[in-house]
């Protein structure tokens, strides 16, 4: 569930969107204490690694497909705006001008604003997800140089 299905567009707005915001960030909170070898056993670590891997894997690709909605509302709002300027102003202005009329007008400001909080958070997770492909490599490592140990104290 990407997430999309709560939202609610009010007046060309998101809504909804705090709450989703608060759920991905709560488990973002988690993701630390998960992420950490020390005080559990190698075998438990090796484990839960892949685990907790594919659980943030999927909440990222969650993210993204909510990143691209966003990015297509963004698109929409400056869309509304560019055929607004084109329709309704009085002298004819450039393409460039209403680009810069369009930077500066409320409604894409808020909805730019919203897309870069899930972008924000979207980006995060996707470094959560890069650290549990480093913690398995880490575990990988302690479990190869255990190994070997065990290997010459037997010899």
């Amino acid at each position: 569930m990407s997430g999309i299905e709560d939202l609610k567009i009010v007046d060309g707005v998101p809504t909804g969107l705090p709450d989703i915001i608060a759920n991905y960030e709560n488990e973002l909170l988690e993701a630390e204490q998960n992420l950490k070898i020390k005080g559990k056993t190698l075998e438990k670590a090796n484990f839960e690694n892949p685990t907790w891997q594919l659980y943030y894997d999927q909440r990222r690709t969650e993210l993204h497909t909510l990143v691209k909605y966003l990015d297509g509302l963004v698109a929409s709002t400056r869309g509304k705006l560019f055929r607004s300027y084109t329709e309704t102003y009085q002298r004819d202005i450039s393409d460039r001008a209403k680009d810069q009329y369009i930077n500066n007008e409320p409604a894409y400001l808020t909805m730019y604003e919203i897309y870069l909080e899930i972008k924000d958070i979207h980006d995060r997770y996707q470094a959560v997800c890069d650290a549990y492909k480093s913690r398995g490599y880490a575990l990988n490592n302690i479990t190869k140089i255990r190994v070997a140990s065990l290997e010459d104290a037997i010899i």
